[in-house]
C-alpha cells in the first residue's frame, strides 16, 4: 500500500514537472513576442527621430514646403499610433507572463507538498525498517 501511495505521489510529481515545463515554454514564446515588440517600438522610435529631423528643416522654409511638412506630420502620427499599439501589446503580454508566474508558484507549492509527503511517508518506512532490525537484533 506505501508504495502505491508513494507511486501516486511520484506520478503526481512527474505531472506537475511536465506542467511546469509547458509554462516555461509559453513564458518564454511570450517574452520573445516582447521583445520583438520592443524591436519595433525602436525602429518606430528612430523613424520617429528621422521625421522630426525632417520637420524641423521644413519650419525654416516654411512657406515654400507646407505640403511636406503636413506629410512627415501625417507619418509621425502614424509612428505614435503604432507605437501605443506596441505598448498596448507588450501590457497583454506582461499581463500573460504575471499569469504564468502565478501558475507557476501553484505548480512549485504543490510540488513541495509532494515532496514532503515523500519524504514523511520514507521516514515511516525507514522507521519500520529500524524497528523490525531492533525486533530481530533482540532475538539474537
Amino acid at each position: 500500500m506505501a508504495r502505491a501511495v508513494g507511486g501516486d505521489v511520484v506520478v503526481k510529481f512527474l505531472g506537475e514537472v511536465v506542467e511546469l515545463r509547458q509554462e516555461l515554454r509559453a513564458t518564454q514564446g511570450d517574452v520573445e513576442g516582447m521583445a520583438m515588440g520592443m524591436v519595433s517600438m525602436r525602429s518606430n522610435m528612430a523613424t520617429m527621430q528621422s521625421n522630426m529631423a525632417v520637420m524641423q528643416s521644413n519650419m525654416v522654409a516654411m512657406q515654400t514646403n507646407m505640403a511636406a511638412m503636413q506629410t512627415n506630420m501625417d507619418s509621425m502620427m502614424g509612428n505614435m499610433e503604432t507605437m501605443m499599439s506596441t505598448v498596448e501589446s507588450m501590457i497583454v503580454g506582461l499581463r500573460s507572463v504575471s499569469g504564468r508566474m502565478s501558475r507557476m508558484e501553484a505548480h512549485a507549492g504543490r510540488m513541495a507538498r509532494l515532496l514532503t509527503s515523500m519524504a514523511d511517508s520514507t521516514q515511516e518506512r525507514f522507521e519500520r525498517v529500524e524497528k523490525r532490525l531492533d525486533d530481530l537484533e533482540d532475538k539474537l
